[in-house]
């Protein structure tokens, strides 16, 4: 036998047996396909040999840990799209370990204390999940644009020593340059204009509960910095995807598309703040400008617009940015209502019934404080209208009218402000008023044209007036702000590629959601709908039962009358395929 140091990737099918005992020639059939299409192509792609073959499983030898942890994510990540389409409880899912370590090897098989570890840990990986040691880290920790999630020490069976895992983190919505590119059709570039993204402030103070000041310092950065029209910025929920994470500036500026990146850390003491931030060029490595900050938190508001000021100078671009643009402009001047408000924002992230709820009562207890903050009152009839919109609340209807008397009271004392006419935009559609939702959606536009929410509420408009030529301009833009964006805005780029024509983007698009939101009538019925469209009559019909078994009363009349369609026609194709997918009118 030959004996060397070697990669070892170990692979198990979720669920055989019971698909098998389901199933047993369409779980083999799919099987052989995934293999040929995917699974092999890969391995072959990155240099990797398949020593044995088990009937739900694999070993496979790589020379590199790179090549064996860049195979096994590319195979993950394009298995949970695939799989979208079929029914939760027939969909097919690997578990993926790794390890690095000395094995024999012959022609049929391969031994060794290596792979009895690589063996154990795609034992304890999540379905769809790839675990690797920590041998195998330390290989490809900053080799690759992967990232990874350190689990601790964990005990393996008949392993004697504890074995340190990592997990690679498979986020989908953490998009790559190719995947971009798939998505929307355009290359993620550099663009034109100065370009930046805002990494979360670190918090240095040793306090968890702190933790919500560092991001509320980042959030009112990313807020200021987005009404500057000569500037693109990336936008909360991309800057927010590296917090935690120890990803390199260059890696950063790849992933999202940008020349510069702001760094920044907080610390908190008493009455006492320090505040550090770097302004980086990542094409060079370079430090273009850093700064400390040792003020009292009476000073925070005056050292934001510091930042904010220092970063746009640095820039030299002649970038437009007065006081009319100061970050606390028409907010608030006190701390208190600052701290309620950051918290609000925190939960109001979570898209959980608890922290709704959570976020209602302090953007109230802010209001309390100061009831001219616009912000506070926006950030009350956000909570409002998630509340309603995913019954979080007990009568939707309610939240919603106390959500727009509140958003006309901002906006009729000062119509500038860009987040409430956002908002305002996403009302008037609910309540199919769609000129006056299309007005106030490119009103918020022209007050903070580098805010992805605003592109994309306006995207999402133009697709329920019937207008998806402006509906996929708008959503191109929001993705471009925001490459790692919240699930919702690939509905306005699906619908989208639907109403253009382009029915098998729309079907790529469709399967993306499902794959990164499973088992939700929000993807089911797009996939439904468009595979019947497709005449793809038996995905259709698997999407139809998943449906079903998600909410066993579905009617296509009541879901249906739930979406605010201007024109009869868009309307009708939707029903059309729900219906020839066999779902009850």
């Amino acid at each position: 036998m030959e004996r060397r140091l070697a990669a070892i990737l170990a692979a198990d099918m979720v669920g055989y047996s019971r698909l098998m005992a389901e199933d047993e020639a369409g779980t083999l059939t799919r099987l052989k396909a995934l293999r040929k299409d995917l699974i092999d192509p890969e391995i072959a792609r990155q240099g990797g040999r398949i020593v044995k073959l088990m009937g739900d499983g694999m070993l496979v030898v790589f020379d590199s840990v790179v090549g064996a942890v860049e195979c096994a994510s590319a195979v993950q990540k394009a298995m949970a799209v695939g799989e979208a389409g079929s029914p939760t409880g027939r969909r097919i899912a690997f578990r993926i370990g790794i390890n690095l370590g000395e094995v024999m090897l012959d022609d049929e098989d391969v031994y060794g204390d290596g792979v009895n570890i690589a063996a154990r840990l795609e034992g304890i990986a999540e379905p769809g999940g790839v675990c690797l040691s920590d041998d195998a880290y330390r290989q490809v920790k900053g080799k690759t644009a992967l990232r990874f999630k350190d689990l601790g020490e964990k005990t393996l069976k008949n392993i004697p020593d504890r074995v340190r895992v990592h997990s690679v983190e498979l986020d989908l919505a953490q998009l790559s340059p190719e995947a971009f590119e798939a998505l929307t059709g355009e290359r993620l570039e550099l663009p034109d204009k100065p370009s930046i993204a805002i990494l979360p402030f670190e918090n240095m103070s040793g306090d968890p509960d702190q933790e919500f000041f560092a991001d509320g310092m980042t959030e009112d950065i990313i807020t200021v910095l987005s009404r500057v029209s000569d500037l693109v910025v990336m936008a909360r929920t991309s800057s927010f995807a590296y917090k935690g994470q120890s990803a390199t500036v260059a890696q950063i500026s790849g992933d999202l598309g940008v020349h510069y990146v702001l760094e920044g850390s907080v610390r908190k003491a008493g009455n006492r703040v320090r505040i550090a931030a770097q302004l980086i060029d990542s094409l060079t490595g370079d430090h273009v400008w850093a700064e400390r900050y040792d003020r009292s938190l009476d000073d925070i508001f005056a050292v934001q617009d510091e930042i904010t000021r220092e970063i746009v100078v640095a820039l030299s671009a002649n970038l437009a940015y007065g006081e009319e643009s100061r970050v606390w402009s028409g907010k608030t001047t006190s701390f208190e209502v600052w701290e309620l408000l950051s918290r609000t924002m925190v939960a109001q992230y979570k898209f959980t019934k608890e922290d709704n709820r959570e976020a209602q009562q302090l953007a109230r207890k802010a209001i309390s404080l100061d009831p001219e903050s616009e912000i506070a009152k926006v950030q009350l009839g956000w909570a409002l209208i998630v509340g309603a919109r995913y019954h979080f609340v007990s009568d939707p209807d309610s939240a919603m009218a106390e959500a727009e008397t509140l958003i006309g009271d901002v906006l009729a004392k000062n119509d500038g402000n860009a987040d409430a006419q956002a908002l305002m935009g996403n009302i008037h559609a609910t309540r199919r008023r769609f000129e006056e939702a299309i007005a106030a959606g490119k009103r918020a536009i022209e007050l903070a044209p580098n805010v992805a929410t605003n592109h994309a509420v306006l995207a999402l408009t133009h697709y329920y007036c019937g207008e998806h030529a402006q509906s996929l301009v708008r959503i191109r833009k929001a993705i471009r702000l925001s490459p790692y964006f919240p699930d919702w805005f690939l509905i306005p780029l699906g619908e989208g590629y639907r109403g253009t024509g382009a029915l098998d983007k729309a079907r790529e698009v469709f399967e993306h959601l499902a794959a990164r939101i499973p088992g939700s009538l929000l993807s089911e019925t797009r996939l439904a709908s468009i595979y019947a469209e497709l005449g793809e009559t038996e995905k259709a019909r698997h999407a139809a039962e998943t449906i079903l078994s998600i909410s066993p009363d579905f009617s296509v009349m009541r879901w249906i009358d739930g979406v605010p369609f201007r024109q009869a026609a868009d309307r009708d194709r939707f029903v059309a395929g729900l219906l020839k997918a066999g779902l009850p009118e």
